[in-house]
């Protein structure tokens, strides 16, 4: 079969392949900014940073656009055993956990199945949670952290515990909402609790976080890639950037930020035969909410239906194979078909929809996206590893996975922006209720409204928890 890309795929490859730009920009972002997390110095130096870098690439518009989200800054936590035993553990609270000490009975729910909250009430209620990070054996469905959460407050929670399923990561980290104290544990101390609860019967635990929830300013960095055409239609490329702040985030997210900034700079190489244009983004806050997606969407709303196609590049640059899965678009089976024998290179590409990284706010308004890795290794992994733990850095990502990630991405959003026939449908705003009610993500969004009615029947309410109920929007 020919390809009639050949010459600018081999131009694009050989580009990339001679060069060290996105683990050079890897290793600032990282090492200079640090984990880039919301409203920290290391946000704006990181952003600031990367427009230099687009408009060193010849993307003289390149720019950032600021907006206000909720934001948090960590404070000391403390984790202790009062009874039957005394010790205190290392702890981390968990993102916009509020300030507040607690103690009460620790109730070890697994891997924190849905069926389990409601069976347990009676013991949960009032009582500290504790659940592991891993998903339920044989559930239908990724079981996020927050509904785990979610769950644990509808059932009386007074206070979260976020074992991480691996050992020798430390604790893991991640958002939650304001509601309780809530903090993350290792692996390790997690079982020595399960042990002491096992040996007892019954385990007092004391938390106390030292948190501050309070607004602060982030940012999305965009970057166009002109086309030749006089066309509204433009393909977008992103990634957020944000990491969390214990963390450098090197692989999660940082190797997909540099993966977009790669992609711009050899698509404005080649932008004479470039016929749409590409929007290169990193997105802000995602970590904490979507928050940086959410925002583009919404500021740019009457944009939104020229977006051909919009690819995340979420962790893009780790190991794996470099394909795309398809957010529900069998329409472009043939066109996948085609990519993947032109760039002869390994392209797994299938079909799956999660709620949980930035495309998901495009989905909901019916832009055609997907997302980059392997659908085919996806299914059979479980867990992030060493991700949001202290030990994702510069030293997991491999050069080499950064330039087979901006040479596959390069080359298949070089043919989605000049496809002259492109069959990539927009959902109608039903057909996105129904597939997310058939995938039962409906039941997580709904979540947060059952939780926000049931905590207004407390007594006492925290202040960020009144802030938090009271919030319009998404960001």
């Amino acid at each position: 079969m020919s390809n009639p890309y050949l010459e600018l795929d081999k131009k694009i490859v050989s580009e990339i392949y001679t060069s060290t730009e996105p683990m050079d920009n890897l290793k600032v972002l990282c090492d200079v900014h640090g984990s880039r997390f919301p409203g920290t110095p290391g946000d704006l130096g990181s952003v600031k940073y990367m427009v230099e870098k687009l408009k060193e690439y010849g993307i003289k518009d390149a720019y950032y656009e600021p907006f206000k989200i909720p934001g948090w800054k960590r404070g000391p936590a403390k984790l202790s055993i009062t009874s039957p035993i005394k010790r205190d553990f290392d702890c981390i609270s968990l993102p916009h956990s509020i300030t507040g000490e607690v103690e009460a009975k620790l109730v070890w729910l697994a891997e924190g199945a849905v069926e389990v909250y409601e069976k347990r009430k009676e013991e949960i209620k009032d009582n500290i949670v504790m659940v592991s990070s891993a998903n339920p054996p044989g559930a239908a469905r990724s079981l996020h952290r927050t509904e785990k959460f979610m769950r644990s407050i509808l059932a009386g929670a007074k206070g979260w515990i976020f074992m991480n399923q691996y050992p020798a990561y430390g604790p893991q980290t991640g958002g939650i909402s304001p509601i309780v104290p809530s903090i993350g544990i290792c692996y390790e101390d997690g079982m020595f609790l399960t042990r002491i609860l096992e040996r007892a019967g019954e385990v007092e635990v004391r938390i106390k976080t030292t948190d501050k929830n309070m607004n602060v300013t982030t940012y999305n960095v965009i970057g166009d890639v002109p086309g030749t055409l006089n066309s509204k239609e433009y393909v977008v490329v992103g990634s957020h950037y944000d990491g969390h702040d214990i963390s450098q985030g090197a692989v999660d997210p940082a190797s997909g930020a540099v993966v977009v900034l790669e992609i711009a700079r050899v698509l404005s190489l080649i932008k004479k035969d470039l016929k749409r244009k590409v929007r290169g983004m990193c997105f802000g806050a995602e970590e904490t909410g979507l928050f940086g997606s959410y925002a583009y969407t919404s500021m740019h709303s009457d944009d939104l239906e020229n977006i051909r196609f919009m690819l995340n590049l979420d962790a893009g640059g780790g190991a794996g194979r470099k394909g795309v899965t398809l957010h529900d678009h069998p329409e472009l089976e043939e066109f996948m078909k085609k990519a993947a024998q032109e760039l002869k290179s390994p392209f797994p590409f299938g079909h799956r929809v999660g709620p949980y990284s930035d495309h998901w706010p495009f989905y909901l308004r019916g832009v055609p996206c997907g997302s980059g890795g392997d659908i085919e290794a996806a299914r059979t992994t479980q867990g992030r590893g060493y991700g949001h733990s202290r030990y994702d850095t510069v030293d997991k990502v491999e050069l080499e996975n950064l330039w087979k990630a901006a040479s596959n991405y390069s080359r298949f959003l070089l043919r989605v922006a000049n496809s002259d026939k492109w069959v990539a449908r927009r959902k109608t705003q039903n057909e996105i209720d129904e597939f997310i009610k058939k995938q039962g993500y409906n039941e997580t969004v709904q979540l947060a409204d059952k939780v926000k009615e049931y905590v207004k029947t407390w007594d006492e309410i925290h202040p960020d928890t009144i802030e938090w109920i009271n919030r319009k929007g998404d960001w």
